[in-house]
């Protein structure tokens, strides 16, 4: 299935000079969803033969909707990555630099343990920041962090030079930033 069909981009959103990539419509077709949670899964059952994932984890807020339809799939638990203020209890914090300001991830303590291979889900990697949080938090637990995976990378932010050692997959890739014009923009409202 070609993925791509199912993304779109706004210019300025949230921000001046930021593009916004959406992959919301793929999660509104029932098929194209259900494919990529397929493609997904298949890609990590067959790439990890001998190394089996143990546990998902989703970060907020776009990749619990990915992240929970892969781990109810898979058979696995899964771990949400969140931002502060929003897990009761102990939690492990990481903060980081995104493409347009800073943030920070919290996980619950205790959540993972060194028996713990874990499969990271987020829905689109842009620069490398929020992914380089969480495995931080996974592995400050003692976890072995196996795979990321995407439903879009935008390759032309160069996110993965910075992943390496760490199995990557996403199932868009954009290679370059789109040159946008307000006839582009009208185009895109359009669908």
């Amino acid at each position: 299935m070609n993925f791509k069909e199912f993304i779109r981009s706004y210019q300025n959103f949230p921000k001046p000079d930021v593009m916004f990539w959406d992959f919301s419509p793929l999660l509104a077709s029932p098929t194209a969803f259900s494919s990529a949670v397929k493609e997904i899964s298949n890609y990590y059952q067959l790439e990890n033969q001998g190394a089996e994932i143990t546990k998902i984890a989703a970060i907020e807020a776009k990749g619990f909707t990915m992240g929970s339809a892969l781990a109810f799939s898979m058979g696995l638990p899964l771990q949400l990555i969140r931002k502060p203020g929003l897990i009761p209890g102990a939690v492990n914090s990481q903060t980081f630099v995104k493409e347009y300001g800073f943030g920070e991830y919290q996980i619950k303590a205790n959540s993972y343990t060194s028996e713990d291979r874990v499969l990271i889900v987020y829905d689109i990697m842009a620069g490398s920041g929020a992914t380089r949080a969480a495995i931080q938090l996974i592995e400050s637990q003692g976890a072995k962090v196996i795979g990321c995976c995407y439903v879009v990378e935008l390759e032309y932010l160069k996110g993965r030079e910075q992943l390496q050692g760490y199995q990557l997959c996403s199932l868009v890739k954009i290679k370059e930033a789109p040159k946008l014009t307000e006839e582009f923009n009208e185009t895109k409202k359009a669908h």
